[in-house]
């Protein structure tokens, strides 16, 4: 670690490394800064900022201002050098409540003085290149149904740290895809599929509408395609060269097979992306998996997290790209549904479950993701909506795109889940995955 600035004391870096979020990194830099009210805890590593408003109380002990309503009123309300808020009108926080906490965010349910159910993210990262407040804000003001309604949001130093929306009640849709998986039933999933799938292609139709810089639709160049397909030979060097290395000896011979795998895929992968040119890339949603979505207790379909995908090197999360990935992307996370199902029903190790999957969970998966994608589709053809088709003959290369990305983040991140993609990986090279096929042979015909 390199040496600590004085202003931060000895009790706020003990608070501060004991926290979930703290960053994972062998030399940080931490500083601390005067705000209303307390101080800016801001730690540099690793290519990141971590950040967190906090107080010190009389014990000595560290409060985190985002978890006090007054605070939050007092910044909601009105900038100030460091905070600048869009929200205004006299609504005030009465109550918070944590309802998820993670290495990036944090999100409380949130009660006003009218009664009204909000949803306050929190991040816990500083990043100039997150937009979901713009993202949210536009789907907001065109009216687009299945997000939460964006209400206000506010910036620390420009960059994005707090974005309020009403409050969805309701489960992802992972929890209803890991119980059919664990069952071996599509019951649950053939329900709530094809409304995901509607939902998607609703989205994708309204965010070709966009005509702002950061959304607005182009043409995709060779540069682009040259530049997605050198994506995935970075992410193999990287598991070859840096990523085995982060992770137990054992694990290592995976890592080295996957890469290799990778690499393999790359010279089919190139017919694929060469058809892309000319197509069209936009702002999607960029990391679209199964705990983004929200079922409602009325059985509405909600997608939310538009912040895009942590960890992306070495691609850019303001990178526009097409509609295919989006779908590539829920095509990759039935498959950890997969695995996590076939955990609560066998009680083996995700490494067991995930290097020897059975034929009938490969089955499931091709099922679970045919109904949403179908359903996709259907919506398009219905609505004459050619633009959105012929982006989905790339999917295939984005199926292969996405679980090269996991691979990546699950191993910075530390998650434990590394042994998922880097297994499908395999699965795929080696043409024996059930999902995989699908999607092959659906691009093909696109």
């Amino acid at each position: 670690m390199s040496n600590l600035a004085t202003e931060c004391s000895s009790s706020i870096l003990k608070w501060y490394t004991s926290r979930p979020w703290a960053l994972s990194c062998d030399s940080v830099a931490y500083y601390c800064e005067p705000i209303d009210g307390g101080l800016t805890l801001i730690v540099e590593g690793c290519g990141e900022k971590a950040f967190a408003p906090i107080s010190i109380l009389p014990d000595g002990s560290v409060l985190e201002l985002d978890s006090s309503a007054t605070w939050l009123n007092s910044i909601l309300s009105s900038s100030t050098a460091a905070f600048q808020s869009s929200c205004s009108g006299p609504r005030k926080i009465r109550e918070l409540k944590i309802v998820s906490s993670g290495l990036r965010s944090i999100s409380y349910e949130a009660v006003d003085e009218g009664g009204e159910r909000l949803l306050i993210k929190a991040l816990r990262r500083l990043e100039n290149d997150n937009i979901e407040h713009l993202v949210l804000r536009y789907l907001t003001f065109v009216n687009y149904k299945r997000v939460p309604k964006f209400i206000c949001n506010l910036t620390y130093k420009s960059s994005p740290y707090i974005i309020i929306t009403n409050f969805v009640d309701g489960f992802p849709a992972a929890t209803a895809y890991v119980n059919d998986a664990s069952n071996r039933s599509t019951a649950n999933v053939n329900s709530i599929g094809p409304k995901i799938g509607l939902a998607i292609s609703e989205l994708h139709n309204v965010m070709m509408t966009c005509s702002e810089s950061w959304c607005r639709p182009e043409p995709i160049t060779d540069a682009d395609i040259k530049r997605w397909l050198e994506r995935i030979s970075w992410r193999s060097s990287w598991l070859r060269d840096k990523g085995s290395h982060m992770l137990p000896y054992s694990d290592r011979p995976l890592v080295y097979e996957a890469a290799d795998s990778l690499e393999e895929l790359v010279s089919f992968l190139e017919p694929l992306a060469e058809k892309l040119l000319g197509r069209t890339k936009l702002r999607i949603h960029g990391d679209l998996h199964l705990y983004q979505i929200v079922e409602s207790q009325k059985g509405d379909i909600y997608i939310t997290d538009f912040e895009g995908e942590p960890y992306k090197m070495p691609a850019s999360k303001l990178e526009k790209e097409p509609i295919a990935r989006d779908l590539a992307a829920l095509a990759r996370s039935i498959d950890y549904a997969a695995m996590m199902g076939e955990q609560l029903r066998t009680g083996a190790s995700l490494l067991q479950v995930s290097s020897w999957p059975p034929e009938e969970l490969l089955r499931w998966e091709k099922e679970a993701f045919k109904s949403l994608l179908e359903s996709y589709v259907r919506n398009a053809e219905s609505k004459g909506l050619s633009n959105l088709l012929d982006g989905l003959s790339s999917l295939f290369f984005w199926l292969i795109e996405r679980a090269s990305y996991e691979s990546v983040y699950e191993i910075v991140a530390r998650t434990g889940y590394h042994y998922v993609p880097l297994n499908a990986i395999i699965r795929y090279k080696e043409d024996f995955d059930e999902l995989a096929k699908y999607v092959k042979e659906f691009s093909s015909q696109q």
